[in-house]
């Protein structure tokens, strides 16, 4: 089975702190959405997860 686990992930773009201390874990099976206003770091965390980041 497969599951996503992101343990103290932190992203900076030259001086700002985009992501930072992240924690999340998606079970195997499950639905999981990201919501969140514009700018808060949605698409890098997913290009992060897909390991384009």
């Amino acid at each position: 089975m497969a599951q996503i686990q992101l343990k103290q992930i932190s992203k900076k773009f030259k001086d700002e702190m985009i992501i930072e201390n992240l924690n999340l874990d998606i079970k195997d099976g499950s639905f999981t959405v990201l919501v969140g206003p514009s700018g808060c770091g949605k698409s890098t965390t997913l290009r992060m997860v897909a390991g384009l980041e």
